[in-house]
């Protein structure tokens, strides 16, 4: 505690990394976390935590990191593992630049490294080459709901190494309420391959109680705004659809 304010993980983000230090203890296939938000949660520096624990804990670990937009990947994603690699006890181990994470040690620089890659329908060689027998992979989706299909299904496809740590992790407000990141949550033709829950921006210490009180108020608590972006709910009208 620092001046009556309590400080460390919130509570949401100790049982996803609780999730995948008992997965890595025990892992036999795949380990596929997900997770719905509203705003404001920590969702950002938990992405950072989960990067710099996998490299700082398994020599040449490889893996990629993807957002919705290339804006989001540099400006949030990409800027707060900044912050946090600045801050980390195993800074002296890697070396980062504007695209990637990698080892200082010249031998290792290759195979010990994570790199942020924006999507493409069109080029999706960076997820079909997830490919590390015998080691670690970490995979991150950052705003996952606007990652085409495509890119989940081809990722899916590469991560078929054996004997090797496969992490998946999906994160996101759920803006849209169809493709594979909603088939990844309860009712989803997928969900038994997740581990998934929704995460409410009231239930977070440092969220501006105020202003989502105001949103409450004005919109409705079971609007589909106050769903997407204080209660981690997906929407009953998709935000394309044109008419609900």
């Amino acid at each position: 505690y620092k001046e009556g304010i309590a400080l460390g993980p919130e509570q949401w983000q100790i049982d996803i990394l609780s999730q995948l230090g008992r997965g890595v203890l025990t892992y036999t296939e795949a380990i596929q976390l997900a997770r719905t938000s509203g705003h404001g949660i920590g969702k950002s520096a938990l992405v950072s935590w989960i990067i710099l624990w996998a490299l700082s804990t398994f020599e040449d670990t490889k893996g990629v990191v993807t957002a919705n937009t290339e804006t989001q990947l540099k400006t949030k994603t990409w800027a707060e593992l900044a912050k946090w690699y600045r801050l980390c006890i195993a800074k002296p181990m890697f070396h980062m630049t504007a695209t990637a994470i990698f080892s200082v040690d010249p031998e290792h620089e290759k195979t010990w490294r994570i790199d942020m890659v924006p999507w493409s329908e069109r080029n999706t060689e960076a997820f079909a080459g997830l490919h590390n027998q015998g080691k670690r992979i970490l995979v991150v989706f950052d705003e996952a709901s606007a990652i085409p299909d495509i890119i989940h299904e081809v990722t899916e496809g590469a991560l078929t190494d054996s004997d090797t740590q496969i992490i998946w992790a999906m994160f996101g407000n759920p803006t849209r309420n169809k493709g594979r990141f909603r088939e990844a949550f309860p009712g989803g033709k997928f969900a038994h391959r997740w581990k998934s829950d929704a995460i409410d921006s009231r239930a977070v210490r440092f969220t501006d109680k105020q202003q989502i009180q105001r949103w409450i108020d004005d919109y409705g608590f079971d609007s589909d705004f106050v769903r997407v972006r204080v209660r981690g709910v997906f929407p009953r009208v998709d935000s394309i659809s044109f008419i609900g």
